[in-house]
């Protein structure tokens, strides 16, 4: 397991990802999605999910799929424009009482730079404004007897704003993705009332 992620969104999404496994309706706007057991979302760009999913804004989805975790890879096609990374990295989320309720896994859409005209091969693999912050729930956090929806995995599909394409401002880049995690905290905190 990863280190500790105390980001409240997160804490937030997990709460609903364990209300939905047991039974209980999901509490945002959600597309529940078909998709490869393998592969899940990764295989559609973001602008393929963003045509065939609901939304309350055209800067975040909120996907409900049903997979097994462990058979989760990348997927990287010839064909594709790009695709997603993951990092490596599994940060836990726990409860109020330090229970681990489950995972997060982060990743990017990346895409090939091929508007110079140069074949994909020979361009500079840029990093999207697309985030995917895919939630897993620990298999121990329930009883089985409590879980009528197994496999599920929620992703949260986050457009941030777009990145500079100078690498060396890291420092500047993390804060615009702070400041559009805030900012998507706050609709989800309106959608509430």
């Amino acid at each position: 397991m990863g280190k500790s992620n105390d980001h409240p969104m997160d804490k937030d999404m997990m709460k609903n990802l364990v209300k939905y496994v047991i039974g209980k309706p999901f509490p945002r706007k959600h597309t529940v999605m078909d998709v490869d057991d393998v592969y899940g979302i990764r295989v559609f760009s973001p602008s393929q999910i963003l045509e065939s999913t609901k939304g309350t804004n055209s800067n975040t989805r909120l996907l409900i799929t049903f997979q097994n975790r462990e058979n989760c890879k990348i997927f990287d096609s010839k064909e594709a424009p790009g695709f997603w990374k993951s990092t490596p990295k599994l940060k836990g989320i726990f409860d109020a009482n330090k229970r681990h309720i489950g995972n997060i896994k982060i990743g990017w859409y990346y895409y090939y730079n091929v508007d110079d005209g140069r074949d994909k091969s020979s361009s500079r693999l840029r990093q999207s404004e697309w985030q995917i912050r895919e939630y897993y729930l620990a298999p121990t956090y329930l009883p089985q007897s409590k879980v009528e929806r197994k496999n599920v995995l929620l992703t949260m599909m986050i457009k941030t704003k777009a990145v500079a394409n100078n690498d060396n401002n890291n420092d500047e880049k993390m804060q615009r993705i702070i400041l559009d995690k805030q900012e998507i905290m706050q609709s989800l905190q309106r959608l509430q009332l």
